[in-house]
């Protein structure tokens, strides 16, 4: 028996898994059932990250009311107006992909460099890593 705990919804159900059967207990809804299976099977995962935008002067699409734009917090100290930074783009792939292909996802993503314009949902990487997921742009450029 393998003992995972469930990622499906915030209960974080204690799961069993029998890893010659793929029997599940311990899940409160179907839904634990099925990630308990899969995860001793296949594990899975959507990869979320950020590209370098080119050129640097790009601005990313923020939303028309001021109380939605980011602040600057202890976690991120930098007073400046952001202008000398590199802009970043946030991307996620489009479906979750083998657990043991996110080192390659990662390294093909970390070679990218976006520029506008870009839409939400424009493919940047098709078949990341040799998978059927795509890295897709989760804000647009102007």
């Amino acid at each position: 028996m393998k003992e995972i705990i469930c990622i499906t919804c915030p209960k974080g159900c204690h799961l069993k898994v029998d890893e010659e059967s793929f029997s599940v207990t311990g899940n409160s809804c179907p839904r634990g059932a099925v990630y308990g299976a899969n995860e001793l099977r296949s594990p899975v995962r959507v990869v979320t990250s950020t590209v370098v935008v080119e050129p640097v002067g790009a601005s990313i699409a923020r939303p028309q009311n001021p109380d939605c734009l980011p602040r600057t917090s202890d976690a991120c100290p930098y007073e400046g107006s952001g202008k000398d930074l590199p802009r970043r783009l946030p991307v996620k792939t489009d479906r979750p992909i083998p657990k043991g292909k996110m080192f390659a996802v990662m390294a093909e993503i970390n070679r990218v460099r976006a520029t506008p314009p870009i839409k939400v949902g424009d493919v940047l990487i098709p078949h990341v890593a040799g998978t059927d997921g795509n890295v897709v742009a989760t804000k647009s450029l102007e």
